[in-house]
């Protein structure tokens, strides 16, 4: 009988302790840490994110103007690697000897995509902008290329954030003040993981900025023309977008202008009910003088 209660301890299951929750640390939010100094702009885009996809890319514009230039410049087929240096070489000839030709510029851009060196596809772009100022083709390829330049540096500051979180920890219960939590949080590894991490926000908001300023060149360029509704519910969606990286209230107020001036071109159009609420939306978050 003994050996039998005994032997029925031992089946039953050892009482499951519960684990204790890691306490978070400051360098946990490090990614966000400048999102929660403006938390009140931060909970904007989180509200308006579905404004974001129904201006992406010209929805509903009804041309495909820009929009088309933005989608298809770089979708060319990738040919082997002697062949496209072979022909960017026969176009930075060609642009030698005619430096105003706008297609020799998004031409040799989209070569440079297909071998995946996208910062010398923009300063090409750049230089086409420079000679042709009011060409829709690059101004609109050039704001493809500065948004696809700052979802790789969200990518990389995704990527880092996650490294720190991967290998930083601090002992639940542990004073980060204290002579042995300083030794947890300041070792090297933490420290260097800290910097790149930091870095690589700096570069995520700058780039997100560089875009947004493209996508404001566009839209100024397309004034007046059929174009100009796309490129206007573009500028917001990037503007919406950048606000999340750099925090800053002016992203705001241009998101607001663009949808002005959209519902001022296309009061009826399919995204005009969704651009008032949006508009509204922002404006209480913004002091009664700048509304």
């Amino acid at each position: 009988m003994a050996r039998g209660a005994a032997q029925t301890r031992r089946k039953q299951p050892a009482e499951t302790q519960p684990k204790k929750k890691r306490q978070e640390t400051w360098e946990d939010q490090l990614f966000f840490s400048r999102l929660r100094r403006h938390a009140k702009i931060a909970y904007v885009f989180l509200a308006l994110v579905f404004a974001v996809g129904f201006v992406a890319f010209g929805v509903g514009s009804g041309s495909t103007g820009i929009s088309g230039a933005l989608q298809d410049l770089f979708n060319g087929s990738s040919g082997g690697g002697s062949s496209v240096d072979s022909r960017i070489k026969s176009d930075q000839k060609k642009l030698a000897q005619s430096p105003g030709n706008a297609a020799l510029y998004t031409d040799l851009a989209t070569l440079y995509q297909q071998k995946n060196e996208s910062s010398a596809a923009i300063r090409t772009l750049e230089a086409g902008a420079k000679a042709n100022p009011k060409n829709l083709e690059i101004l609109g390829a050039l704001a493809t290329a500065y948004r696809q330049s700052a979802e790789a540096a969200k990518t990389d500051a995704q990527n880092a954030q996650a490294a720190l979180n991967s290998t930083f920890f601090t002992q639940p219960g542990l004073d980060t003040s204290s002579t042995l939590g300083s030794a947890f949080t300041s070792d090297p590894v933490s420290q260097a993981l800290k910097t790149k991490a930091s870095s690589s926000f700096q570069k995520l908001s700058t780039a997100y900025s560089k875009a947004e300023s493209a996508y404001r060149r566009a839209a100024t360029a397309s004034r007046g023309t059929s174009n100009e509704a796309s490129a206007q519910l573009q500028l917001a969606s990037i503007a919406l977008e950048a606000l999340n990286y750099t925090g800053q209230p002016t992203e705001i107020q241009t998101a607001i202008a663009a949808y002005k001036r959209y519902l001022a071109i296309d009061p009826h159009g399919p995204n005009a009910a969704q651009a008032k609420q949006t508009i509204k939306q922002l404006q209480s978050f913004l002091p009664k003088s700048q509304r």
